[in-house]
């Protein structure tokens, strides 16, 4: 079982939440998990998001198709599949450390919403995914605890959303939503080599009756690519509203929602841009005028290298305290009472 070994503090001038650091005998690299507490829902209350891991590293690394601007299927080496024990410990231990935060007493009674959107490719992981997700709906339960939602997150793997309609129906007791990371059509197999395996027509084939199943809209990411040039190429790419129009007419406006997410560029896995201001504003008008919803994101932690893509394995600036040792055994006892 993994275990807890820091953490490092994310946001500068107002603290945005933490970055957990797991160790696990049967791993060389270290896990990354994140909370983060100050993320509010448009016109909603207030929520605490947590950011899971699935894997040790991301399993694309080994089969040699990393999504090429994913800093974790770049850099680290694939290290395992983590059983759904460990992926719910996360989720158990991130909500107790906000329930016993006493800086921040707020944060124990807010909704919590967990995506699987950490190390590793979900898809691939689905069968342990699905589990931990009802472990950890059972652990909020014992703990007076009230589920947002999960949202499980693919790069595309048909079989996986497939078996996700039939675990919306007959499996799950609390909402769980879909999110594909799609990103591009026309330069798709450039930007996630694993479009050679699974075709976006193939996954959107998939995809096009999930809404009919959730009653709510299947989640798209698109990453907002500017210039964007991996590290050792010469080659350049922008997500231009004409690169992202393909994109836009494989997809219902009824089934899908849009999510804009800035790219954030480390160094040691390529080089790019700030999406322009004036290029967001022909983005939104082109999927209204198709009547997509959307929305623009900008990720929490960038600066830390913990946001979207960026997990790399790094060592935490802080040991865990006595007091989260003592929590990540609550979260051990909690789940083998459960199990």
């Amino acid at each position: 079982m993994i275990n807890i070994k820091g953490y490092d503090l994310l946001g500068n001038d107002t603290p945005e939440g933490i970055r957990f650091a797991w160790g696990g005998t049967r791993f060389g690299k270290l896990i990354e998990s994140a909370a983060f507490n100050t993320r509010t829902r448009l016109g909603g209350e207030p929520i605490c998001a947590y950011t899971t891991s699935v894997s040790a590293g991301c399993i694309l690394h080994s089969q040699g198709c990393p999504c090429i601007f994913c800093r974790t299927g770049k850099v680290l080496p694939f290290g395992g599949l983590l059983t759904y024990k460990e992926i719910a410990k996360q989720n158990i231990f991130m909500v107790l450390a906000d329930m016993h935060c006493d800086d921040h007493p707020a944060l124990a009674g807010r909704p919590r919403e967990f995506a699987y959107m950490g190390q590793g490719e979900p898809g691939y992981s689905y069968s342990q995914v699905r589990m931990a997700i009802e472990l950890t709906n059972r652990a909020m339960k014992e703990l007076g605890q009230t589920v947002y939602r999960h949202i499980v997150a693919t790069s595309g793997v048909p079989e996986t959303i497939r078996l996700f309609k039939s675990d919306i129906q007959n499996y799950y007791t609390e909402r769980v939503t879909l999110h594909l990371s799609l990103h591009a059509a026309e330069q798709r197999s450039y930007l996630l080599p694993i479009n050679e395996i699974y075709p976006l027509q193939d996954i959107v084939r998939e995809a096009d009756n999930v809404e009919s199943v959730t009653k709510e809209k299947t989640c798209v990411g698109i990453m907002l690519f500017w210039n964007f040039s991996p590290k050792g190429s010469n080659q350049t790419y922008s997500n231009t509203v004409e690169n992202v129009l393909p994109l836009l007419d494989m997809l219902n406006p009824s089934a899908y929602r849009l999510s804009f997410c800035e790219y954030n560029v480390t160094p040691d896995v390529a080089v790019a841009e700030v999406y322009p201001e004036c290029e967001k504003k022909r983005l939104m008008q082109a999927v209204q005028d198709r009547h997509f919803d959307a929305k623009f994101f900008s990720s929490f932690g960038q600066q830390e290298l913990t946001a979207c893509g960026l997990l790399g394995g790094k060592q935490p600036d802080n040991y865990a305290s006595e007091k989260w040792c003592s929590l990540d055994c609550m979260a051990e006892d909690l789940i083998e009472k459960l199990n």
